[in-house]
């Protein structure tokens, strides 16, 4: 008897260390996350949430949409620059990204992203502005797009998500928690841990075929996601764009604005097939490939991004001259 309350005194003392040890460990991540998750820019208000932004430059506005998991340093790591001389360029972290908020996990929902990046357009003044959407971004601003016409002037899609989702990266898999409590759990017990030991596996995958940048976990926010909020609204991002995908693809034969989709040809996370040639022939919008390039090339391949942002840019202008 004696024996047997020994053991079981013995396990519980281990369980309570490996909790202390698990949370030490986690803590230490979550704080290295937060450092890299500062706010560098401004904060506008929205329904149901607040928007972080940075802005560099005058002209037209471009405003870029980052993609799951991403933050608004994605777009500041390579391809702000080479667009700032020209245009105003805003990158924004969505609402529950970066340093952005939401109320709400429904605010997660593909029409209120859209609907909270319309109301932030109009807070601020920007008179249509060029939507760059990279990924999950790019069906978010498909969709403000079509359900708020008056603020877009036109869409620049970078490897977006054009299609309903039926199949999930392995990469993502593990965000497709649908209840709340169970996303919470693991949000602030595994998460953070497994993040940081497959951080490095992760990457490799969503910049294949291309290397990752050295530097793209700190200067291009690659390390946010490990923190529990950036777990819980990339899980919360994924599970509502699957549930919505399908309603938010509205095959009109004419886009609402003039639109142009760019993808990395050996695009190892979204087939360019699927999403890109088959967008272009159900709406006509222009599909350009860059040959042996990835997911990432708003990181890998900012002068092509650039060159492709200012075409469609100029469509706009050429629009504005024949009226």
């Amino acid at each position: 008897m004696k024996l047997r309350f020994g053991r079981s005194l013995d396990t519980v003392y281990f369980l309570f260390a490996l909790a202390i040890c698990i949370a030490a460990i986690n803590t230490a991540i979550v704080v290295n996350a937060k450092l890299l998750i500062k706010k560098v820019g401004k904060i506008t208000k929205v329904k149901g949430g607040k928007i972080h932004w940075v802005e560099s430059g005058q002209g037209r506005p471009i405003i870029m949409i980052h993609g799951l998991a991403g933050n608004l340093r994605n777009f500041t790591f390579a391809l702000t620059s080479k667009l700032n001389k020209e245009f105003k360029v805003i990158a924004i972290d969505r609402a529950g990204c970066g340093c952005s908020y939401r109320e709400d996990p429904n605010y997660a929902k593909l029409s209120e992203q859209a609907r909270m990046i319309a109301e932030f357009i109009k807070a601020e003044a920007l008179e249509r502005p060029v939507i760059v959407g990279h990924s999950l971004g790019g069906a978010i601003a498909l969709t403000l797009a079509f359900n708020h016409r008056e603020t877009v002037g036109a869409l620049a899609l970078v490897c977006p998500v054009t299609q309903p989702i039926f199949k999930i990266h392995r990469v993502f898999r593990a965000l497709n928690i649908s209840k709340s409590a169970m996303r919470l759990l693991i949000a602030y017990t595994l998460a953070p841990i497994l993040g940081a030991l497959t951080e490095r596996r992760t990457l490799i995958e969503v910049f294949a075929p291309e290397p990752v940048p050295k530097s793209f976990t700190t200067r291009g926010g690659g390390r946010a996601s490990r923190s529990p909020k950036g777990f819980i609204t990339a899980s919360e991002d994924l599970v509502f764009a699957l549930s919505s995908s399908e309603s938010f693809i509205k095959l009109e034969k004419e886009l609402p604005v003039p639109t142009g989709i760019l993808f990395g040809a050996a695009d190892h996370i979204l087939d360019p097939t699927l999403h890109g040639e088959n967008f272009s022939a159900q709406t006509g919008a222009k599909l350009t490939l860059i040959p042996e390039k990835g997911h990432m090339i708003i990181v890998t391949a900012p002068d092509e991004c650039a060159e492709f942002i200012r075409n469609i840019a100029s469509k706009i202008r050429n629009i504005a001259s024949k009226i």
